[in-house]
């Protein structure tokens, strides 16, 4: 927020310089992020007035004007294009210096000898209102000294407000804040209202809650025009634009005060009252930003007869706006709930300054003072006679009574403040303090809905008194070990395996956009959504960690990098009935060459189903016989982004524990990795950490030799490898150690609709040396079993 030192000087005297004050703010929490000083920075610029005005003759785009100072007529080439014969103008003579250590020298342009220069504001430092020259209009003596008429320099401060302290979003907030602390009086606000018997437009606010205090004064006769000089100084010193009397007055009061108003042109208004209501489907709102929002359904707005004319809380529409044809003014002072401004400003994308304060929480008690402000300097200024307010006003909000003590806040503080110290920090800022030191009650101030509790006293206390007043002591302590959660530890061990295998971890947000989850074959329906998201990209909770995955793979291999190896570990979302159910899960992705370039062949092996599977089985290590069968049927939110040929799910004692394989072909499209071949798997993470671990016991190793024996079986094309490795298990052949897939071929010297299954089967016994007839016979047996039950037959 913009402070202007002369305007809080109007509330609070103050001796400080600027650097003084900034260390004061600071003390108490509000940090100073700039500093400007305002004022003239320019010597020689005086007033004049141009003579004439004639085409360059060796150039288009310049005039050449002859400018008087009152004191002698000069020749002056401008390029501006609004530049006149017979305006006021500041001139900056020969020898003035401008902002910037720019000194103005006579010299030639295109041929044409110039003295002088015609200025700008921006070109004087102050703030721009019109491209081209200052036009000052009648009044300034030629020749005076334009830095006299711009007023007594000022600095204008950049001041951090937090967003629990509302209350000092404006001068007069900020000066009660200081003179709590200096112990000072602030200056009376004065400006009040002498109303006349008539009443203004009626009044139906239709959601009490939501508003819980609404008024509307109506002024007649008035003539909008120009804001005087002191006005317009005062908004261009923090920033604004002057627009026009009663729009600027508005404005003045939310910045003196703290209090948003708005003004309606009451003849713009269908039906001659106003009703406060929600927005109802298909209404629109051209609002003064010049940009037309389509209201979403339950919005609170400000409505005539017809049609909403204002966004309650964030801002008026344009067609009810005053202009300088004006005759009848609304005045508007309201107070709406934190909950519903926020909400408005969020579903329309809306900010304004008057948002910004109402979203915080106002002060409830202010709209009738500052409106009755408002009004007094209207008629001050635009004249006109002022009615009655129409008020429509539920009960107060009142503050809650803290009963604390002394010994108390000092506990909290961990100091040793006196009693009256402490009282006496307490009483500038509460609307009532009552009792003594051992037991006291403090009713804060309408303004200060941030005080609640003996620690919010506290931290008053400690603000005021100084956090550099509490002796440092050490705290005593009782270190424990925390304990981590199944979860928790789950997660430890799954980041890292995951990482030592070559993957990295990645972080994404929870919540995602309804584009992404189409892209992802996923649907919003039915999914947790953030009530008030920040915006449309942010507005759905997930139900798989894949999307996120994607995305980082996308952004990756689009600036450069050759694969993509992540891994995530979050929660995925579901609504269970009226609840939102949390879900802990691990998944990954997979693309690119295994391996860095430059350690690779020219042709290097890409990652493939079987890394992703490997993977997968070694994340299930030691939770049991793992079961490997195709995608059926949908069972994990996860299921739609992989491929439906070339997928398998894990599943344990019938659970579904996690799914690998290549991602669809529509996602791969949709994220431009259709060229990559990306291979994504899906863990259920709490399963994970909620099984039993088989016991690992410890086998000697065996110091004799084993004998392997390789075989090609040819077997019907649809047979499954598990199909193979359970029959030749059931031969329960104690001297069988492993068996091991190691080719599938298809082709020539394999029959049409076979499939060739090139396995190992390794023999050895711990006391032993088994003999070749063993080991053969040993191998009949699994032929005669895979012949059997499988029709496989040895490849000749």
């Amino acid at each position: 927020m913009k402070v202007s030192l002369n305007w809080l000087r109007e509330h609070l005297p103050l001796e400080l310089s600027a650097a003084e004050l900034s260390t004061h703010l600071l003390r108490l929490g509000f940090e100073v992020a700039g500093h400007q000083r305002l004022g003239a920075t320019f010597t020689g610029v005086v007033v004049g007035k141009v003579v004439t005005k004639e085409k360059h003759p060796n150039a288009d785009k310049l005039s050449v004007c002859v400018v008087d100072d009152g004191a002698t007529k000069r020749t002056v080439v401008c390029g501006a294009p609004n530049v006149d014969a017979g305006q006021t103008v500041a001139y900056a003579r020969p020898g003035a210096v401008l902002p910037g250590n720019f000194k103005i020298e006579g010299r030639k342009l295109r041929g044409v000898e110039s003295q002088g220069m015609i200025c700008s504001r921006s070109e004087l430092g102050l703030p721009k209102d019109v491209d081209g020259i200052w036009i000052m209009g009648e009044g300034p003596a030629l020749g005076t000294d334009v830095g006299s008429l711009l007023g007594p320099a000022d600095d204008v401060l950049e001041v951090e407000i937090t967003s629990n302290r509302p209350d000092c979003l404006s001068h007069r907030g900020l000066a009660r804040e200081l003179a709590a602390d200096f112990h000072k009086e602030l200056k009376p606000l004065g400006g009040g209202m002498v109303e006349s018997r008539k009443v203004s437009l009626p009044v139906t606010v239709e959601d009490s809650e939501a508003c819980p205090f609404y008024g509307a004064r109506l002024i007649e006769d008035v003539k909008v025009g120009d804001s005087p000089a002191w006005l317009k100084s005062k908004l261009e010193a923090i920033g604004l634009r002057p627009i026009n009397s009663v729009v600027d007055i508005t404005n003045y009061v939310l910045h003196d005060i703290g209090q948003p108003l708005h003004a309606f042109d009451a003849d713009k208004l269908k039906g001659g009252k106003i009703i406060v209501r929600r927005s109802e489907a298909g209404e629109k709102l051209l609002a003064l930003d010049h940009k037309t929002y389509d209201l979403p359904e339950g919005l609170l707005v400000i409505a005539d007869d017809e049609k909403p004319v204002a966004l309650a809380g964030v801002m008026g529409g344009e067609e009810t706006a005053v202009t300088t044809s004006t005759k009848r003014v609304l005045l508007e002072g309201a107070y709406f709930n934190p909950a519903e401004a926020r909400k408005s400003s969020q579903k329309t994308r809306l900010r304004s300054d008057s948002s910004y304060r109402f979203e915080r929480g106002s002060d409830p008690a202010a709209p009738r003072e500052a409106a009755d402000r408002a009004a007094a300097l209207i008629l001050q200024i635009a004249g006109g006679s002022a009615a009655m307010p129409s008020e429509a006003a539920s009960v107060r909000l009142e503050g809650t009574k803290i009963h604390s003590s002394v010994a108390k806040l000092n506990q909290i503080l961990g100091a040793d403040f006196s009693d009256d110290k402490v009282l006496a920090s307490l009483k500038p800022i509460a609307k009532e303090l009552t009792g003594t030191a051992a037991d006291f009650g403090f009713l804060p101030p309408s303004w200060r809905r941030d005080l609640a509790t003996a620690n919010d006293l506290a931290e008053e206390v400690g603000r005021f008194l100084g956090y550099d007043n509490i002796p440092y002591r050490m705290a005593p302590m009782s270190p424990k070990t925390a304990r981590l959660t199944p979860v928790e530890a789950e997660s430890r061990r799954v980041r890292s395996r995951l990482a030592a295998l070559g993957l990295s971890e990645a972080y994404n947000y929870d919540l995602l956009s309804e584009k992404s989850l189409a892209a992802c074959r996923l649907s919003a329906d039915g999914q947790p959504r953030a009530a008030n998201p920040l915006s449309e990209d942010w507005a759905v909770l997930r139900q798989s960690l894949l999307p996120g995955l994607l995305k980082n793979a996308a952004h990756n291999l689009s600036r450069g990098a050759d694969a993509a190896r992540f891994f995530e570990v979050g929660k995925a979302y579901a609504i269970r009935g009226t609840d939102v159910d949390e879900t802990w899960r691990v998944a990954g992705i997979l693309l690119g060459p295994v391996l860095d370039a430059r350690w690779q062949a020219a042709r290097a092996p890409r990652a493939s189903f079987y890394d992703g599977k490997a993977i997968v089985e070694d994340l299930l290590e030691k939770a049991g016989p793992v079961v490997w069968a195709k995608l059926s049927e949908s069972k994990t939110p996860s299921d739609p982004l992989f491929h439906p040929a070339n997928t398998l799910r894990a599943t344990i004692n019938g659970a579904p524990v996690a799914t690998v394989g290549w991602l669809h072909p529509r996602v791969a499209r949709a994220f431009d990795l259709e060229r990559e071949g990306a291979i994504v798997f899906d863990a259920d993470l709490e399963w994970l950490a909620g099984r039993e671990d088989a016991v690992s016991r410890f086998a000697e190793f065996s110091s004799l030799p084993v004998s392997r024996r390789d075989l090609a079986l040819v077997l019907d094309k649809k047979s499954a490898y598990r199909d193979v490795e359970t029959v030749i298990k059931k031969c329960r052949l104690e001297a069988l150690q492993d068996v091991l897939l190691f080719d599938v071929y298809e082709g020539k010297g394999v029959p049409e609709g076979k499939v060739s299954l090139a396995i190992r089967l390794t023999f050895g016994l711990a006391d032993r040396t088994l003999t070749d007839t063993e080991v053969s016979a040993a191998v009949e047996t699994v032929v005669a079993a895979l012949a059997k039950q499988l029709g496989a037959s040895l490849r000749s």
